[in-house]
Protein backbone atom coordinates (compact mmCIF):
# COMPACT_ATOMS: atom_id res chain seq x y z
CA UNK A 1 0.00 0.00 0.00
CA UNK A 2 1.53 3.36 -0.96
CA UNK A 3 1.98 6.18 1.57
CA UNK A 4 -0.70 8.43 0.06
CA UNK A 5 -3.36 5.71 0.31
CA UNK A 6 -2.42 4.93 3.92
CA UNK A 7 -2.69 8.65 4.76
CA UNK A 8 -6.12 8.77 3.17
CA UNK A 9 -7.30 5.76 5.17
CA UNK A 10 -6.09 7.42 8.34
CA UNK A 11 -8.21 10.46 7.52
CA UNK A 12 -11.33 8.31 7.62
CA UNK A 13 -10.97 8.24 11.39
CA UNK A 14 -9.29 11.57 12.07
CA UNK A 15 -12.48 13.59 12.53
CA UNK A 16 -11.66 16.76 14.43
CA UNK A 17 -14.86 17.31 16.39
CA UNK A 18 -15.56 16.42 20.00
CA UNK A 19 -18.24 14.04 21.15
CA UNK A 20 -21.55 14.94 22.72
CA UNK A 21 -21.63 15.41 26.46
CA UNK A 22 -24.08 14.25 29.05
CA UNK A 23 -25.83 11.00 29.72
CA UNK A 24 -28.79 11.87 27.49
CA UNK A 25 -26.90 13.46 24.58
CA UNK A 26 -29.45 14.30 21.87
CA UNK A 27 -31.94 11.87 23.34
CA UNK A 28 -33.18 14.46 25.82
CA UNK A 29 -36.69 13.04 25.71
CA UNK A 30 -35.62 9.56 26.74
CA UNK A 31 -37.42 9.75 30.04
CA UNK A 32 -40.77 10.54 28.42
CA UNK A 33 -42.83 7.45 27.70
CA UNK A 34 -45.27 7.40 24.79
CA UNK A 35 -48.88 6.95 25.81
CA UNK A 36 -49.04 3.64 23.96
CA UNK A 37 -45.73 2.37 25.28
CA UNK A 38 -46.78 -1.10 26.27
CA UNK A 39 -45.57 -4.38 24.90
CA UNK A 40 -47.69 -7.17 23.44
CA UNK A 41 -47.57 -10.78 24.49
CA UNK A 42 -49.08 -13.15 21.98
CA UNK A 43 -48.31 -16.47 23.60
CA UNK A 44 -45.82 -17.47 20.90
CA UNK A 45 -42.84 -17.90 23.18
CA UNK A 46 -41.70 -14.28 23.08
CA UNK A 47 -43.44 -11.01 23.70
CA UNK A 48 -44.56 -9.28 20.53
CA UNK A 49 -43.97 -12.33 18.33
CA UNK A 50 -44.33 -11.96 14.59
CA UNK A 51 -47.95 -12.11 13.41
CA UNK A 52 -48.53 -14.04 10.23
CA UNK A 53 -49.72 -10.93 8.42
CA UNK A 54 -46.36 -9.14 8.48
CA UNK A 55 -44.48 -12.14 7.11
CA UNK A 56 -47.21 -12.87 4.57
CA UNK A 57 -47.05 -9.28 3.37
CA UNK A 58 -43.25 -9.46 3.13
CA UNK A 59 -43.43 -12.60 1.02
CA UNK A 60 -46.00 -11.00 -1.26
CA UNK A 61 -43.92 -7.88 -2.01
CA UNK A 62 -40.39 -9.34 -1.70
CA UNK A 63 -39.84 -9.31 -5.48
CA UNK A 64 -40.81 -5.65 -5.83
CA UNK A 65 -37.80 -3.55 -4.78
CA UNK A 66 -39.84 -0.38 -4.31
CA UNK A 67 -42.55 -2.05 -2.20
CA UNK A 68 -39.98 -4.00 -0.20
CA UNK A 69 -38.03 -0.85 0.56
CA UNK A 70 -41.22 0.96 1.60
CA UNK A 71 -42.09 -1.89 3.97
CA UNK A 72 -38.60 -2.05 5.46
CA UNK A 73 -38.32 1.73 5.72
CA UNK A 74 -41.27 1.66 8.12
CA UNK A 75 -39.89 -1.24 10.14
CA UNK A 76 -38.56 -0.10 13.55
CA UNK A 77 -34.83 -0.83 13.46
CA UNK A 78 -33.64 -0.42 17.00
CA UNK A 79 -30.05 0.82 16.97
CA UNK A 80 -27.15 1.26 14.58
CA UNK A 81 -24.08 0.10 16.53
CA UNK A 82 -21.45 0.32 13.77
CA UNK A 83 -21.49 3.81 12.29
CA UNK A 84 -18.51 6.06 11.50
CA UNK A 85 -19.62 9.68 11.66
CA UNK A 86 -16.80 10.75 9.33
CA UNK A 87 -18.26 8.53 6.60
CA UNK A 88 -21.93 9.04 7.35
CA UNK A 89 -22.58 12.34 5.58
CA UNK A 90 -23.71 12.40 1.94
CA UNK A 91 -21.37 13.89 -0.65
CA UNK A 92 -24.01 16.48 -1.53
CA UNK A 93 -23.87 17.82 2.04
CA UNK A 94 -20.08 17.87 1.99
CA UNK A 95 -20.14 19.88 -1.22
CA UNK A 96 -22.47 22.33 0.50
CA UNK A 97 -20.07 22.67 3.43
CA UNK A 98 -17.11 23.32 1.14
CA UNK A 99 -19.05 25.81 -0.98
CA UNK A 100 -20.24 27.72 2.07
CA UNK A 101 -16.67 27.99 3.32
CA UNK A 102 -15.29 29.15 -0.05
CA UNK A 103 -13.02 26.13 -0.49
CA UNK A 104 -11.57 24.72 -3.68
CA UNK A 105 -11.58 21.28 -5.30
CA UNK A 106 -8.81 19.85 -7.47
CA UNK A 107 -10.26 19.00 -10.86
CA UNK A 108 -8.09 15.89 -11.26
CA UNK A 109 -7.91 14.36 -7.77
CA UNK A 110 -11.09 15.97 -6.38
CA UNK A 111 -9.26 16.74 -3.13
CA UNK A 112 -10.74 19.67 -1.18
CA UNK A 113 -8.28 22.37 -0.17
CA UNK A 114 -8.53 25.29 2.22
CA UNK A 115 -10.24 28.48 1.11
CA UNK A 116 -8.22 30.55 -1.32
CA UNK A 117 -9.14 33.47 -3.56
CA UNK A 118 -8.88 32.73 -6.34
CA UNK A 119 -8.44 28.94 -6.56
CA UNK A 120 -5.08 27.74 -7.86
CA UNK A 121 -4.54 26.37 -11.34
CA UNK A 122 -6.16 22.98 -11.70
CA UNK A 123 -8.78 23.78 -9.06
CA UNK A 124 -12.34 25.02 -9.13
CA UNK A 125 -14.42 26.69 -6.44
CA UNK A 126 -16.47 24.13 -4.53
CA UNK A 127 -19.56 26.20 -5.30
CA UNK A 128 -19.21 25.10 -8.93
CA UNK A 129 -20.16 21.60 -7.79
CA UNK A 130 -23.51 22.80 -6.44
CA UNK A 131 -25.02 22.87 -9.92
CA UNK A 132 -25.84 19.66 -11.83
CA UNK A 133 -23.26 18.69 -14.40
CA UNK A 134 -20.04 16.75 -15.04
CA UNK A 135 -18.05 18.46 -12.28
CA UNK A 136 -20.64 17.70 -9.61
CA UNK A 137 -20.95 14.11 -10.80
CA UNK A 138 -17.17 13.74 -10.71
CA UNK A 139 -16.95 15.05 -7.15
CA UNK A 140 -19.73 12.79 -5.88
CA UNK A 141 -18.14 9.79 -7.60
CA UNK A 142 -14.74 10.56 -6.06
CA UNK A 143 -16.18 11.13 -2.59
CA UNK A 144 -18.38 8.03 -2.47
CA UNK A 145 -19.19 4.70 -4.10
CA UNK A 146 -21.74 6.40 -6.38
CA UNK A 147 -21.37 4.91 -9.86
CA UNK A 148 -18.37 2.77 -8.92
CA UNK A 149 -18.46 -0.54 -10.78
CA UNK A 150 -16.69 -3.53 -9.24
CA UNK A 151 -14.59 -5.45 -11.75
CA UNK A 152 -16.05 -8.75 -12.96
CA UNK A 153 -13.07 -10.84 -11.84
CA UNK A 154 -14.07 -10.75 -8.17
CA UNK A 155 -10.96 -8.84 -7.05
CA UNK A 156 -11.84 -6.91 -3.86
CA UNK A 157 -8.91 -4.50 -4.10
CA UNK A 158 -10.45 -1.86 -6.42
CA UNK A 159 -13.57 -1.45 -4.30
CA UNK A 160 -11.56 -1.48 -1.09
CA UNK A 161 -9.14 1.18 -2.36
CA UNK A 162 -11.78 3.45 -3.87
CA UNK A 163 -13.78 3.31 -0.64
CA UNK A 164 -10.90 4.24 1.64
CA UNK A 165 -9.46 6.83 -0.76
CA UNK A 166 -12.63 8.91 -0.50
CA UNK A 167 -11.87 10.07 3.05
CA UNK A 168 -8.68 11.89 2.12
CA UNK A 169 -10.48 13.70 -0.67
CA UNK A 170 -13.38 15.23 1.30
CA UNK A 171 -11.82 15.51 4.78
CA UNK A 172 -11.15 19.25 4.53
CA UNK A 173 -14.81 19.86 3.72
CA UNK A 174 -15.85 18.58 7.15
CA UNK A 175 -13.74 21.09 9.09
CA UNK A 176 -15.97 23.30 11.24
CA UNK A 177 -19.10 21.28 10.49
CA UNK A 178 -19.22 18.92 13.43
CA UNK A 179 -22.74 19.86 14.47
CA UNK A 180 -23.99 19.75 10.88
CA UNK A 181 -22.75 16.20 10.51
CA UNK A 182 -24.26 15.06 13.77
CA UNK A 183 -27.60 16.67 12.97
CA UNK A 184 -27.68 14.94 9.58
CA UNK A 185 -26.96 11.59 11.21
CA UNK A 186 -29.75 12.14 13.75
CA UNK A 187 -32.22 13.05 11.00
CA UNK A 188 -31.28 9.95 9.04
CA UNK A 189 -31.80 7.72 12.07
CA UNK A 190 -35.19 9.22 12.80
CA UNK A 191 -36.29 8.92 9.17
CA UNK A 192 -35.44 5.22 9.22
CA UNK A 193 -37.22 4.58 12.53
CA UNK A 194 -33.98 3.84 14.34
CA UNK A 195 -34.13 5.14 17.90
CA UNK A 196 -30.50 4.69 18.92
CA UNK A 197 -27.22 5.59 17.25
CA UNK A 198 -23.81 4.59 18.57
CA UNK A 199 -21.34 6.36 16.34
CA UNK A 200 -17.54 6.22 16.16
CA UNK A 201 -15.24 9.23 16.55
CA UNK A 202 -11.64 10.05 17.59
CA UNK A 203 -11.51 13.40 19.42
CA UNK A 204 -8.16 14.58 20.75
CA UNK A 205 -6.02 11.99 18.96
CA UNK A 206 -3.67 14.52 17.35
CA UNK A 207 -2.78 16.46 20.52
CA UNK A 208 -2.53 13.18 22.44
CA UNK A 209 -0.01 11.76 19.97
CA UNK A 210 2.09 14.92 20.30
CA UNK A 211 2.01 14.69 24.08
CA UNK A 212 3.03 11.04 24.08
CA UNK A 213 5.94 11.73 21.74
CA UNK A 214 7.27 14.19 24.32
CA UNK A 215 6.76 12.22 27.54
CA UNK A 216 6.74 8.56 26.43
CA UNK A 217 8.58 8.29 23.13
CA UNK A 218 9.36 4.58 23.53
CA UNK A 219 6.81 2.11 22.14
CA UNK A 220 5.54 -0.22 24.89
CA UNK A 221 5.62 -4.01 24.74
CA UNK A 222 3.30 -6.27 26.74
CA UNK A 223 5.52 -6.01 29.81
CA UNK A 224 5.55 -2.20 29.70
CA UNK A 225 1.82 -1.51 29.64
CA UNK A 226 1.28 -0.96 33.36
CA UNK A 227 4.17 1.51 33.69
CA UNK A 228 3.18 3.33 30.49
CA UNK A 229 -0.43 3.61 31.67
CA UNK A 230 0.57 4.88 35.11
CA UNK A 231 2.88 7.55 33.68
CA UNK A 232 0.36 8.74 31.12
CA UNK A 233 -2.68 8.91 33.40
CA UNK A 234 -0.69 10.75 36.09
CA UNK A 235 0.43 13.42 33.64
CA UNK A 236 -1.40 16.75 34.21
CA UNK A 237 -1.44 17.52 30.48
CA UNK A 238 -3.12 14.20 29.76
CA UNK A 239 -5.78 14.87 32.38
CA UNK A 240 -6.27 18.35 30.94
CA UNK A 241 -6.76 16.83 27.49
CA UNK A 242 -9.40 14.45 28.85
CA UNK A 243 -11.21 17.40 30.40
CA UNK A 244 -10.88 19.47 27.25
CA UNK A 245 -12.38 16.73 25.09
CA UNK A 246 -15.30 16.52 27.52
CA UNK A 247 -15.75 20.31 27.78
CA UNK A 248 -15.72 20.79 24.02
CA UNK A 249 -18.62 18.42 23.64
CA UNK A 250 -21.02 20.84 25.31
CA UNK A 251 -20.63 23.36 22.52
CA UNK A 252 -21.17 20.69 19.88
CA UNK A 253 -24.30 19.52 21.66
CA UNK A 254 -25.72 23.03 21.80
CA UNK A 255 -24.99 23.65 18.13
CA UNK A 256 -26.45 20.35 16.96
CA UNK A 257 -29.56 20.83 19.08
CA UNK A 258 -30.01 24.32 17.72
CA UNK A 259 -29.74 23.08 14.14
CA UNK A 260 -32.37 20.42 14.83
CA UNK A 261 -34.66 22.77 16.74
CA UNK A 262 -34.70 20.50 19.77
CA UNK A 263 -35.57 23.30 22.21
CA UNK A 264 -38.68 24.39 20.32
CA UNK A 265 -42.26 23.22 20.93
CA UNK A 266 -42.31 21.43 17.58
CA UNK A 267 -39.02 19.57 18.07
CA UNK A 268 -38.56 16.93 15.36
CA UNK A 269 -38.28 13.18 15.91
CA UNK A 270 -34.51 13.46 15.34
CA UNK A 271 -34.28 15.01 18.80
CA UNK A 272 -35.62 11.78 20.31
CA UNK A 273 -32.86 9.65 18.82
CA UNK A 274 -30.57 8.58 21.65
CA UNK A 275 -26.98 9.13 20.55
CA UNK A 276 -23.88 7.74 22.22
CA UNK A 277 -20.27 7.43 21.09
CA UNK A 278 -17.50 4.88 20.92
CA UNK A 279 -13.97 6.20 21.03
CA UNK A 280 -12.23 4.78 17.98
CA UNK A 281 -8.51 4.07 18.29
CA UNK A 282 -6.36 4.30 15.17
CA UNK A 283 -4.73 0.89 14.86
CA UNK A 284 -2.38 1.72 11.95
CA UNK A 285 -0.17 3.93 14.14
CA UNK A 286 2.83 3.41 16.41
CA UNK A 287 2.14 1.26 19.48
CA UNK A 288 2.60 4.16 21.90
CA UNK A 289 -0.06 6.19 20.07
CA UNK A 290 -2.43 3.22 19.90
CA UNK A 291 -2.15 2.50 23.63
CA UNK A 292 -2.45 6.18 24.54
CA UNK A 293 -5.63 6.52 22.49
CA UNK A 294 -7.04 3.39 24.08
CA UNK A 295 -6.26 4.88 27.47
CA UNK A 296 -7.97 8.17 26.59
CA UNK A 297 -11.04 6.29 25.44
CA UNK A 298 -11.12 4.22 28.62
CA UNK A 299 -10.83 7.38 30.74
CA UNK A 300 -13.77 9.01 28.97
CA UNK A 301 -15.95 5.94 29.47
CA UNK A 302 -14.82 5.30 33.05
CA UNK A 303 -15.68 8.85 34.12
CA UNK A 304 -18.90 9.01 32.04
CA UNK A 305 -17.67 11.94 29.96
CA UNK A 306 -18.85 13.22 26.64
CA UNK A 307 -21.45 10.57 25.97
CA UNK A 308 -18.65 8.10 25.25
CA UNK A 309 -19.86 4.64 26.21
CA UNK A 310 -17.34 2.30 24.58
CA UNK A 311 -13.95 1.91 22.93
CA UNK A 312 -13.21 0.46 19.49
CA UNK A 313 -10.20 -0.05 17.23
CA UNK A 314 -10.49 1.06 13.64
CA UNK A 315 -8.61 1.53 10.37
CA UNK A 316 -8.24 -1.38 7.98
CA UNK A 317 -7.04 -4.64 9.46
CA UNK A 318 -5.07 -5.21 6.26
CA UNK A 319 -2.89 -2.12 6.85
CA UNK A 320 0.71 -3.30 7.40
CA UNK A 321 1.08 -1.90 10.93
CA UNK A 322 -2.36 -3.18 11.95
CA UNK A 323 -1.43 -6.69 10.80
CA UNK A 324 1.97 -6.56 12.44
CA UNK A 325 0.71 -5.37 15.84
CA UNK A 326 -2.66 -7.10 16.02
CA UNK A 327 -1.84 -9.39 18.95
CA UNK A 328 -0.12 -6.56 20.83
CA UNK A 329 -3.24 -4.42 20.39
CA UNK A 330 -5.42 -7.17 21.83
CA UNK A 331 -3.11 -7.46 24.84
CA UNK A 332 -3.35 -3.69 25.33
CA UNK A 333 -7.13 -3.91 25.49
CA UNK A 334 -6.90 -6.87 27.88
CA UNK A 335 -4.70 -4.86 30.24
CA UNK A 336 -7.02 -1.85 30.23
CA UNK A 337 -10.04 -4.06 30.85
CA UNK A 338 -8.23 -5.62 33.79
CA UNK A 339 -7.86 -2.12 35.25
CA UNK A 340 -11.37 -0.95 34.29
CA UNK A 341 -13.55 -4.02 33.70
CA UNK A 342 -16.70 -1.92 33.49
CA UNK A 343 -15.60 -0.34 30.19
CA UNK A 344 -17.30 -1.88 27.15
CA UNK A 345 -15.30 -2.68 24.02
CA UNK A 346 -16.25 -3.37 20.42
CA UNK A 347 -13.51 -4.35 17.98
CA UNK A 348 -13.29 -4.43 14.20
CA UNK A 349 -12.20 -8.03 13.74
CA UNK A 350 -12.20 -10.38 10.79
CA UNK A 351 -12.74 -7.61 8.20
CA UNK A 352 -10.40 -9.53 5.92
CA UNK A 353 -10.43 -11.65 2.78
CA UNK A 354 -7.60 -13.56 1.14
CA UNK A 355 -5.55 -11.55 -1.31
CA UNK A 356 -6.51 -8.12 -0.01
CA UNK A 357 -3.26 -6.14 0.19
CA UNK A 358 -1.42 -9.46 0.44
CA UNK A 359 -3.58 -10.84 3.26
CA UNK A 360 -3.56 -14.60 3.48
CA UNK A 361 -2.50 -17.62 5.46
CA UNK A 362 -2.20 -17.03 9.18
CA UNK A 363 -3.74 -13.52 9.07
CA UNK A 364 -7.17 -15.05 8.51
CA UNK A 365 -6.98 -17.58 11.32
CA UNK A 366 -6.89 -15.65 14.61
CA UNK A 367 -8.24 -12.09 14.52
CA UNK A 368 -11.76 -12.88 15.76
CA UNK A 369 -10.39 -15.48 18.17
CA UNK A 370 -8.05 -12.97 19.77
CA UNK A 371 -10.63 -10.16 19.83
CA UNK A 372 -12.90 -12.46 21.85
CA UNK A 373 -10.39 -14.56 23.77
CA UNK A 374 -7.55 -12.12 24.43
CA UNK A 375 -9.10 -8.66 24.38
CA UNK A 376 -12.43 -9.77 25.82
CA UNK A 377 -14.48 -7.81 23.31
CA UNK A 378 -18.15 -7.33 24.11
CA UNK A 379 -18.95 -6.96 20.39
CA UNK A 380 -17.07 -7.41 17.13
CA UNK A 381 -17.56 -5.57 13.87
CA UNK A 382 -17.71 -7.38 10.51
CA UNK A 383 -16.38 -10.85 11.47
CA UNK A 384 -16.52 -12.01 7.84
CA UNK A 385 -13.52 -14.35 7.93
CA UNK A 386 -15.18 -16.72 10.41
CA UNK A 387 -14.77 -19.78 8.19
CA UNK A 388 -11.00 -19.22 8.02
CA UNK A 389 -10.57 -18.79 11.77
CA UNK A 390 -9.05 -21.61 13.82
CA UNK A 391 -11.88 -23.92 14.90
CA UNK A 392 -14.75 -21.66 13.80
CA UNK A 393 -17.38 -23.89 15.39
CA UNK A 394 -15.77 -23.60 18.82
CA UNK A 395 -15.30 -19.86 18.28
CA UNK A 396 -18.99 -19.35 17.47
CA UNK A 397 -19.98 -21.45 20.49
CA UNK A 398 -17.81 -19.29 22.72
CA UNK A 399 -19.33 -16.11 21.28
CA UNK A 400 -22.80 -17.47 21.99
CA UNK A 401 -21.89 -18.37 25.59
CA UNK A 402 -20.26 -15.01 26.21
CA UNK A 403 -23.00 -13.07 24.40
CA UNK A 404 -20.53 -11.45 21.96
CA UNK A 405 -22.59 -9.71 19.31
CA UNK A 406 -21.55 -9.36 15.65
CA UNK A 407 -22.17 -5.98 14.01
CA UNK A 408 -23.00 -6.85 10.39
CA UNK A 409 -22.76 -3.99 7.87
CA UNK A 410 -23.84 -6.04 4.85
CA UNK A 411 -23.59 -3.26 2.28
CA UNK A 412 -20.03 -2.24 3.08
CA UNK A 413 -18.98 -5.90 3.31
CA UNK A 414 -20.12 -6.30 -0.28
CA UNK A 415 -18.49 -3.07 -1.48
CA UNK A 416 -15.14 -3.29 0.32
CA UNK A 417 -14.58 -7.04 0.59
CA UNK A 418 -16.94 -8.46 -2.05
CA UNK A 419 -18.45 -10.70 0.58
CA UNK A 420 -22.17 -11.36 0.18
CA UNK A 421 -24.65 -14.19 -0.36
CA UNK A 422 -23.34 -17.61 0.63
CA UNK A 423 -19.88 -16.15 1.24
CA UNK A 424 -21.17 -14.04 4.11
CA UNK A 425 -21.23 -15.81 7.50
CA UNK A 426 -24.41 -14.10 8.73
CA UNK A 427 -26.50 -17.27 8.56
CA UNK A 428 -23.70 -19.28 10.16
CA UNK A 429 -23.66 -16.92 13.13
CA UNK A 430 -27.44 -17.06 13.45
CA UNK A 431 -27.54 -20.84 13.18
CA UNK A 432 -24.93 -21.04 15.95
CA UNK A 433 -26.99 -18.79 18.21
CA UNK A 434 -24.55 -15.87 18.06
CA UNK A 435 -26.35 -12.52 18.48
CA UNK A 436 -26.18 -10.27 15.41
CA UNK A 437 -27.22 -6.69 14.65
CA UNK A 438 -27.39 -5.06 11.23
CA UNK A 439 -25.42 -1.84 10.76
CA UNK A 440 -24.51 0.81 8.20
CA UNK A 441 -20.74 1.41 8.67
CA UNK A 442 -20.27 4.51 6.43
CA UNK A 443 -23.65 5.22 4.85
CA UNK A 444 -22.57 8.46 3.19
CA UNK A 445 -19.64 6.89 1.41
CA UNK A 446 -21.58 3.72 0.63
CA UNK A 447 -24.51 5.74 -0.78
CA UNK A 448 -26.62 3.54 1.40
CA UNK A 449 -28.67 3.56 4.60
CA UNK A 450 -29.92 1.18 7.27
CA UNK A 451 -33.03 0.34 5.25
CA UNK A 452 -30.81 -0.83 2.38
CA UNK A 453 -28.93 -3.08 4.80
CA UNK A 454 -32.24 -4.61 5.94
CA UNK A 455 -33.24 -5.01 2.30
CA UNK A 456 -30.01 -6.88 1.60
CA UNK A 457 -30.67 -9.07 4.65
CA UNK A 458 -34.02 -10.09 3.15
CA UNK A 459 -32.94 -10.48 -0.49
CA UNK A 460 -29.38 -11.70 -0.08
CA UNK A 461 -29.68 -13.63 3.19
CA UNK A 462 -33.36 -14.63 3.15
CA UNK A 463 -34.19 -13.36 6.63
CA UNK A 464 -37.78 -13.39 7.82
CA UNK A 465 -39.68 -10.73 9.76
CA UNK A 466 -39.18 -12.75 12.95
CA UNK A 467 -35.43 -12.94 12.38
CA UNK A 468 -35.25 -9.22 11.62
CA UNK A 469 -37.06 -8.52 14.86
CA UNK A 470 -34.57 -10.61 16.82
CA UNK A 471 -31.68 -8.70 15.22
CA UNK A 472 -33.37 -5.39 16.00
CA UNK A 473 -33.87 -6.36 19.64
CA UNK A 474 -30.26 -7.54 19.84
CA UNK A 475 -29.04 -4.16 18.60
CA UNK A 476 -30.45 -2.51 21.73
CA UNK A 477 -29.74 -5.41 24.04
CA UNK A 478 -26.04 -5.11 23.17
CA UNK A 479 -25.91 -1.32 22.98
CA UNK A 480 -23.46 0.25 25.40
CA UNK A 481 -26.00 2.87 26.50
CA UNK A 482 -26.25 3.16 30.27
CA UNK A 483 -28.86 1.46 32.42
CA UNK A 484 -30.41 -1.95 33.11
CA UNK A 485 -31.78 -4.15 30.36
CA UNK A 486 -35.53 -4.36 29.81
CA UNK A 487 -35.38 -8.15 29.41
CA UNK A 488 -34.80 -10.59 32.25
CA UNK A 489 -32.14 -12.53 30.36
CA UNK A 490 -29.77 -11.36 27.66
CA UNK A 491 -30.57 -12.60 24.16
CA UNK A 492 -33.93 -14.00 25.31
CA UNK A 493 -37.03 -11.99 24.55
CA UNK A 494 -39.75 -13.87 26.42
CA UNK A 495 -39.90 -12.01 29.74
CA UNK A 496 -39.33 -8.45 30.92
CA UNK A 497 -37.34 -7.48 33.99
CA UNK A 498 -39.39 -7.90 37.15
CA UNK A 499 -40.68 -4.30 37.49
CA UNK A 500 -42.32 -4.56 34.04
CA UNK A 501 -43.05 -8.29 34.06
CA UNK A 502 -46.84 -7.91 34.23
CA UNK A 503 -47.24 -4.93 31.91
CA UNK A 504 -49.16 -5.55 28.72
CA UNK A 505 -50.02 -3.32 25.79
CA UNK A 506 -52.84 -0.83 26.19
CA UNK A 507 -53.18 2.19 23.96
CA UNK A 508 -55.06 4.09 26.69
CA UNK A 509 -52.87 3.73 29.74
CA UNK A 510 -49.29 4.02 30.87
CA UNK A 511 -47.29 1.10 32.29
CA UNK A 512 -47.53 0.37 35.98
CA UNK A 513 -45.88 2.69 38.47
CA UNK A 514 -43.12 0.14 39.11
CA UNK A 515 -42.40 -0.19 35.42
CA UNK A 516 -42.43 3.58 34.89
CA UNK A 517 -39.90 3.96 37.68
CA UNK A 518 -37.70 1.28 36.20
CA UNK A 519 -37.77 2.90 32.77
CA UNK A 520 -37.08 6.34 34.15
CA UNK A 521 -33.91 5.01 35.81
CA UNK A 522 -32.61 3.25 32.70
CA UNK A 523 -31.89 4.95 29.39
CA UNK A 524 -31.30 1.52 27.88
CA UNK A 525 -34.59 0.05 28.99
CA UNK A 526 -36.36 3.18 27.77
CA UNK A 527 -35.13 2.85 24.19
CA UNK A 528 -35.95 -0.86 24.31
CA UNK A 529 -39.46 -0.09 25.57
CA UNK A 530 -39.99 2.46 22.79
CA UNK A 531 -38.88 -0.13 20.23
CA UNK A 532 -41.50 -2.58 21.49
CA UNK A 533 -44.20 0.09 21.31
CA UNK A 534 -43.09 1.13 17.82
CA UNK A 535 -43.02 -2.47 16.65
CA UNK A 536 -46.55 -3.00 17.94
CA UNK A 537 -47.73 -0.03 15.89
CA UNK A 538 -45.86 -1.37 12.85
CA UNK A 539 -47.55 -4.77 13.17
CA UNK A 540 -50.97 -3.17 13.54
CA UNK A 541 -50.50 -1.21 10.33
CA UNK A 542 -49.88 -4.44 8.42
CA UNK A 543 -52.51 -6.53 10.19
CA UNK A 544 -55.05 -6.21 7.38
CA UNK A 545 -52.91 -5.53 4.32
Amino acid sequence: MNEERERNMRKRYAIRWPVLAGATALGVALGALPATAAVPSDGQGERGGQPASAQTYLERIAHSPSELRRFLAELPKGGDLHHHLSGAVRAESLIGYAAKDGKCIDTTTYVVTSAAAPCADGQRPARDALAPGPFRRGVIGAWSMQGFVLPPDGDPQPGHDHFFDTFGKFQEATTGHDADMLAEAARASAKEHSGYLETLITPGAGPLNQLVDRILPKDPGPADLAAFHATLTANPRFQALVRQVADDTDRTVRDARKLLGCDTPGAPEACRVAIRFDYQVLRAQDPRHVFAQQTLGFELVRHHLGGVVGVNMVQPEDAPVALRDYTLHMKMVRYLKSVSPEVRVSLHAGELVAGLNGVGGRDLTFHINEAVGVAGADRIGHGVDLAEEKDPRALAARMRRQHVLVEAPLVSNAQILRVSGDRHPLRTYLDAGVPVALATDDPGVSRSDLTAVFQQAVIDQGLTVAQLRTLVRASLGHAFIEGRDLWQEQDRYDAFAKPCAHDTPDAHRLPSAACRGFLKASAKATVQWKLEADWRDFENRYAHR
